[in-house]
């Protein structure tokens, strides 16, 4: 089988969806039975963790709010 990366959801029940292309190559059906292995677990990085570092050149945070607010 090749190998490939899917994004997924958990739901506020726990529950994984498995997107439906993914289900169709593999034949999943409703009350299929399914197996994880788990390999690497990489969490999604928060805003502030991805937006962390991209006005380094911009100067202080609150002058730049000040800046580019719209109510100004």
């Amino acid at each position: 089988m090749d190998e490939r990366e899917v994004e997924s959801k958990v739901d506020n029940k726990g529950r994984v969806l498995i997107p439906a292309e993914t289900r169709k190559d593999l034949g999943i059906e409703p009350d299929s039975k399914v197996k994880f292995r788990i390999e690497d677990v990489e969490p999604k990085k928060s805003f502030v963790e991805e937006a962390k570092g991209t006005l380094k050149d911009e100067g202080d945070a609150v002058d730049l709010l000040h800046k580019k607010s719209p109510f100004r």
